[in-house]
């Protein structure tokens, strides 16, 4: 009797010893191929791996938490952005320097105006009523002309003048454009609407152009490892539009 209890005894702990081996298998087995996609990320080209639903689906399984915990503070958990601060409207694709991974990739690095040498910083919004290069007069001008642009009620005579000051001593299209749709080169935003960085009302364009704009984003260079950077380009070129289709 007692060496039939002790063989039962042996034979629920071989059960036990081969339930944990088979479970730190399984869980190896995760961690190696976990490691393994991860290398990939890194490795492979951002192009090739938009066109690859596995690796998508993987790098959003890593983005989405450091999105929500790094990015959504400003951008939005919805990708919204906010035009108070000058956060691009991600959902409605509106970026600044680009929309392939490659440019997303490189603003997260490195930022926009955040101090390192290799942020995006080509140009920014000056003051032009503020440094005396337009008059009030002239900046409102300016703003009936983009309200023309956007197919926004405006002043006729106001507009013509805005126009001139546009081209003119303004000197607008070199940063916007001649037709004032910005240039991904230089970071600078549309201003023929319907999506505007700041807003599109009068007020909110007359203030851009009386007291500047220098928005900011961090760099995440140091504080993120390359695959996690790389798995949240990845994410930020395909689920803001998503959101966009359903």
């Amino acid at each position: 009797m007692a060496s039939m209890a002790a063989g039962r005894r042996l034979s629920r702990f071989t059960l036990v010893l081969m339930a944990v081996a088979a479970a730190l298998a399984v869980s190896l087995g995760g961690w190696l191929r976990f490691r393994e996609r991860t290398a990939e990320l890194v490795r492979r080209d951002p192009d090739q791996l938009l066109a690859d639903p596995r690796m998508v689906r993987f790098a959003t399984r890593i983005a989405q938490p450091i999105y929500q915990q790094k990015c959504a503070g400003c951008h939005g958990r919805g990708f919204q952005g906010d035009p108070t601060r000058g956060v691009p409207d991600l959902a409605m694709n509106d970026w600044l320097y680009g929309n392939n991974a490659v440019d997303v990739e490189h603003t997260i690095l490195y930022g926009i105006r955040s101090g390192h040498p290799k942020a995006r910083n080509l140009a920014d919004m000056p003051a032009l009523v503020r440094t005396g290069q337009l008059t009030p007069a002239d900046a409102w001008g300016a703003v009936e002309y983009l309200q023309s642009l956007a197919g926004a009620p405006y002043d006729d005579a106001a507009s013509l003048r805005g126009r001139s000051i546009y081209y003119g001593k303004g000197n607008c299209y070199d940063c916007h454009a001649n037709d004032a749709r910005g240039i991904t080169a230089y970071g600078t935003p549309a201003l023929t609407g319907p999506v505007y960085l700041y807003g599109g009302d009068r007020q909110t364009l007359y203030h851009s152009i009386l007291n500047g704009r220098h928005g900011e984003c961090p760099a995440w260079v140091n504080v993120l490892s390359p695959a996690q950077i790389r798995a949240l380009a990845l994410y930020l070129v395909t689920a803001p539009r998503a959101s966009v289709a359903r």
